[in-house]
């Protein structure tokens, strides 16, 4: 293909992703997955962002899946495949800056990311020019291209701000300020005079205050980790410069828009950034700061309420927090007036609710929502006068409590004389209340520590629940009632336990509220409360909530029902998750709600199927039914019949239909359904018929799918591994196996389907297929050995030696000795000298350790072993290896946290199962789809421990090498002193 031919195929494919078909966009996503592997697609991918004649929709969907390719494929590890040519890598940095520079800010915001990417991944080593090239074409006139170049210096450089410290990290920074701070000094200065000089233009002060916001930007990026040299030198002129803007006033330069901050409102912004960052970290070398305090002071007293200045607002009440936090600058606003006139001018003024906000609450309520819940980009006012506040409280609790509290009770006692007029008075009295009682808080508890000063539970009760006692109360006011329901949700740890067991039927009564935002709210608090834990147990407990469930599940279902597409069913998430908790809340005591629960996730199932919309609802729907079925089933196996006729159906249209964000959540819940007929040794007639298709090589070709569909196939092995082996249908199976450990990414995948088929296959079939996996498995060691591959190895090895274990012999020692030798004698005393030994510590996961370390001693303890010459240099570092795996006491990282990549899943869900499952107070990340894995934390790993009747490795160890200690005496002697103690008093005591 010639490149414009190639450009041509990437706008067609591209174009046909943003098409309504469905049919259409899935052809077009498989094409572009398929030639994304390939030499010079990146580069055409590229070219095609650049080319201006191109429609704008396709250029920024190919600037999308450009910043999304390099994403995935541009980090190079060990544990993953490099697609991307040297050539091609080059290729696109030499191009990238360029393209920056000239694309248009939408496409400049998509680059950016890849550019971020790219830096973090290769400068400056493998991209030393970056810094040369930005400076070398900046521009004395052109500021055009200037804000490109510094948009991307600060995409570079940004994220030096959340970075630990380290020298690799100081390194690049001194590299940086060698290259690049005399050029932006240069820039900085003409900037400024630039300004000036177009001070009536408004076209090019637009341009100008941009450069500027960009230099503001970058200076915090330089400044972030340390104060450099450079800057401390020249920091009085850089300081005057920022004065001079922060209390910069021109018509010209000002938004015209009340909602949207332009750009002097950004720069003025950044500074404050800037001072805060200065007042936090370098306050010594600060001699401004008292002046920049009393700037930010009466900047904050006079700016406007309009929505353009809410940003500016929250820096500067930042800057001030962290300023009056610092006991060295406490005088500043120590006195009485000082604080009166804080809390007047600047705290109160902004806890009033927005109109802008009550405009949302009527009008987009889950935005509303989502909003209030998880913040947003630009700053809130509330929540920075909140913070401010906090800060004051550090310092004058006292006197600062006693100030807020005359503005609370004026507030109320306002309210109390017209409540239908006054509600706003109420809202500012219960925000404040809130802001003066939280002294510190985390997501996870609400309030975890409290002003003694403020009596939270009189407050409830006097002014909070009155709210909550009739659903059909406060109609022209309801942001009461989300005030309420949000006190209770702030002070769950610090209520006490029988006002929150009270106050489960308000809140339930409230999720069925016609406003959606007070039963979204009502959802999150029962959501919370629900895993609310003190000192180890649930502070609600499942009797305390058995009377509401009922109600809970069709107050929330109703709601749902509302929902007339399926984009605005999955709309409300935090729904979803409340459903999920109530049943994990409720275990095995939802038995005779499922079958109604069951009908309607099932219906929402099949209409959120038609068009997945929102990731989060759909993971916690999973979630929900897995956790449905799970204990539905534990109460009554029966149960299971009534799950498979109601889901299989839908199951087969999303697999038919090729749901792709849904399929690997398929395969999971089936999984589950299927690990509920263990024990009856064969798998149902659906689940036979439903296997071959489950082998086909395009399921697995979906990266997303390959987690579930091994977790699948161990509970296919689980349930019916004999008769899989008699009927002859491990041979795809192991083609399946042979596929993954082929990658680099997915073999870990390869090695949990080989023990499943190594733990549930009979012995005999195993013999059979044993020579042929290993032979895979030493090719792959020998090709492409990472760590990640041989630990996994490692642990496989002790795994097979486990079969049988003492009592038959060492069964596994001589099927996996014989089968090692058979492809090359003494085969396995090269492997293990050369390759296997130092890895035996690096297994991780409790019951790996142990199978790892009972293996390799029965190894130690055969015959075999002990009698051949090619093992007799190998008993010593065995045991050392060993015995410091079991001297070792930390905590180990889980195997599947250890294997996981960027493709597999999320690290809460992964932690969840994991170890001993804490359902009760499991949190789960949202997660991704397509490339990404989200695993079901309901569901469960299947550890396969092929020596369960150990419980004490040390002592199982102890009892193996005892009948041999006199063979392995002389090999102890010759070990650390340490370690020789430990084997012999290990032997011995066992």
């Amino acid at each position: 293909m010639s490149a414009e031919v190639t450009q041509q195929s990437l706008a067609q494919s591209l174009q046909q992703t943003l098409s309504a078909n469905a049919q259409e966009r899935k052809q077009a996503e498989k094409y572009l997955e398929s030639v994304e592997q390939a030499a010079q697609f990146v580069v055409p991918l590229l070219q095609l962002v650049n080319n201006s004649s191109t429609d704008e929709h396709i250029r920024f969907a190919a600037a999308l899946y450009f910043k999304n390719f390099v994403r995935r494929r541009w980090p190079q590890s060990e544990d993953v495949e490099d697609t991307i040519s040297q050539s091609d890598r080059q290729a696109v940095k030499s191009e990238l800056v360029s393209l920056m520079i000239s694309a248009p800010k939408k496409l400049q915001l998509q680059l950016g990311e890849a550019v971020s990417i790219i830096a973090e991944n290769d400068f400056p080593e493998q991209w030393p020019d970056l810094i040369k090239t930005l400076v070398h074409k900046l521009s004395p006139k052109n500021y055009h291209i200037n804000n490109g170049i510094l948009q991307t210096a600060h995409t570079v450089f940004k994220d030096w701000r959340s970075e630990f410290r380290s020298d690799k990290l100081y390194s690049k920074i001194n590299y940086v300020l060698s290259e690049f701070t005399d050029a932006y000094l240069q820039v900085f200065v003409t900037t400024d005079k630039l300004i000036d000089e177009h001070a009536n233009n408004r076209a090019a002060l637009q341009v100008l205050l941009h450069s500027l916001m960009l230099l503001c930007q970058i200076y915090y990026d330089l400044n972030c980790q340390d104060l450099p040299p450079f800057f401390e030198d020249h920091m009085s002129e850089f300081m005057q410069t920022f004065h001079k803007y922060l209390v910069y006033s021109n018509t010209w330069a000002e938004s015209d828009d009340d909602e949207v901050p332009g750009d002097l409102e950004e720069v003025k912004a950044s500074i404050c950034e800037i001072i805060e960052l200065y007042a936090q970290r370098y306050e010594e070398d600060f001699p401004q700061l008292p002046q920049f305090v009393e700037t930010v002071w009466n900047m904050l007293t006079t700016i406007g309420p309009a929505h353009k200045y809410d940003t500016l607002v929250s820096r500067g009440m930042a800057f001030l927090r962290t300023v009056v936090r610092n006991p060295r600058q406490k005088q500043l606003f120590a006195s009485s007036d000082s604080l009166r006139l804080i809390c007047e001018r600047i705290i109160i003024p902004n806890t009033v609710l927005p109109e802008t906000d009550e405009e949302l609450f009527e009008d987009d309520p889950m935005q509303f929502t989502r909003r209030d819940l998880e913040g947003s980009d630009m700053g809130s006012r509330r929540t920075a006068a909140a913070d401010l506040v906090r800060g004051l409280l550090d310092q004058f609790s006292a006197e600062t409590t006693q100030v807020m509290s005359v503005y609370i009770q004026k507030s109320l006692e306002q309210y109390a004389a017209n409540p239908g007029a006054n509600w706003r008075q109420k809202d500012v009295a219960m925000f404040m209340a809130t802001s003066v009682a939280v002294m510190a808080s985390v997501n996870a508890l609400g309030a975890t520590r409290v002003n003694e000063l403020v009596n939270i539970v009189d407050f409830f009760t006097s002014h909070v629940v009155q709210h909550l006692s009739q659903v059909d109360s406060d109609r022209e006011a309801l942001i009461l009632k989300v005030d309420a329901i949000k006190y209770i949700t702030t002070f769950r740890s610090q209520l006490p336990r029988e006002m929150l067991v009270q106050s489960l039927p308000l809140l339930t009564n409230h999720l069925g509220h016609p406003n959606l935002v007070v039963s979204t709210y009502a959802a999150v608090a029962i959501e919370r409360l629900l895993v609310l834990k003190q000192q180890g147990s649930l502070r609600i407990a499942p009797a305390d909530i058995q009377p509401y469930v009922e109600a809970m599940l069709t107050h929330i279902f109703s709601v749902l029902d509302r929902a007339d597409s399926p984009q605005k069913l999955a709309e409300n998430d935090y729904l979803m998750k409340a459903v999920m908790r109530i049943f994990l809340a409720s275990r095995t005591n939802i038995l005779p709600l499922a079958p109604a629960a069951l009908a309607k996730l099932a219906r929402i199932l099949g209409e959120v199927s038609k068009n997945p919309s929102n990731p989060r609802f759909s993971h916690f729907m999973f979630e929900a039914i897995a956790s449905l079925a799970r204990f539905s089933c534990a109460a009554d196996s029966s149960a299971i019949g009534q799950f498979e006729s109601t889901l299989f159906p839908i199951f087969q249209v999303i697999l038919q239909q090729d749901v792709a964000e849904f399929m690997p959540y398929v395969f999971q819940i089936l999984a589950q359904l299927l690990s509920v007929h263990q024990g009856t040794g064969r798998l149902p007639d659906a689940y036979v018929s439903l296997l071959p298709p489950l082998l086909q090589p395009s399921l697995w070709s979906a990266q997303g799918n390959i987690p579930a569909l091994v977790r699948l196939l161990q509970s296919y092995l689980q349930i019916g591994g004999q008769q899989l082996a008699s009927e002859g249908q491990l041979q795809p199976i192991l083609g399946i196996f042979q596929r993954l450990i082929a990658s680099r990414a997915n073999d870990h995948h390869g090695f949990n389907l080989l023990l499943a088929i190594t733990h549930f296959v009979p012995l005999e079939t195993l013999k059979e297929y044993l020579k042929p996996v290993l032979t895979l498995c030493l090719n792959r060691l020998q090709s492409s050995r990472t760590a990640k591959f041989t630990r996994n190895f490692v642990h496989y090895t002790g795994s097979v030696l486990c079969i049988g274990g003492a009592e038959q012999s060492g069964a596994g020692v001589s099927l996996f000795m014989d089968a090692m030798d058979s492809i090359q004698p003494n085969l396995f005393a090269t492997v293990l000298h050369n390759v296997l030994l130092e890895s035996i510590s690096s297994v991780v996961g409790r019951v790996e350790r142990k199978s790892t370390i009972i293996g390799y001693g029965l190894l130690i303890a055969s015959a075999k072993f002990q009698s051949s010459q090619a093992y007799a240099s190998l008993t010593g570092p065995l045991l050392q290896q060993l015995a410091t795996m079991l001297m070792d006491t930390a905590v180990k990282e889980t195997k599947s946290m250890a294997d996981r990549t960027n493709v597999d899943g999320s690290a809460a869900a992964v932690s969840a199962v994991a170890a001993d499952e804490d359902l009760d107070s499991l949190e789960i990340e949202d997660t991704g789809y397509q490339a990404s894995f989200a695993r079901l934390a309901t569901l469960g790993d299947i550890k396969i421990d092929p020596c369960p009747q150990i419980s004490d490795t040390a002592r199982g160890l102890g009892q193996i090498l005892k009948p041999v200690q006199q063979n392995i005496a002389a090999s102890i002697q010759q070990l650390p002193a340490e370690i020789a103690q430990f084997i012999s008093t290990m032997i011995q005591t066992s």
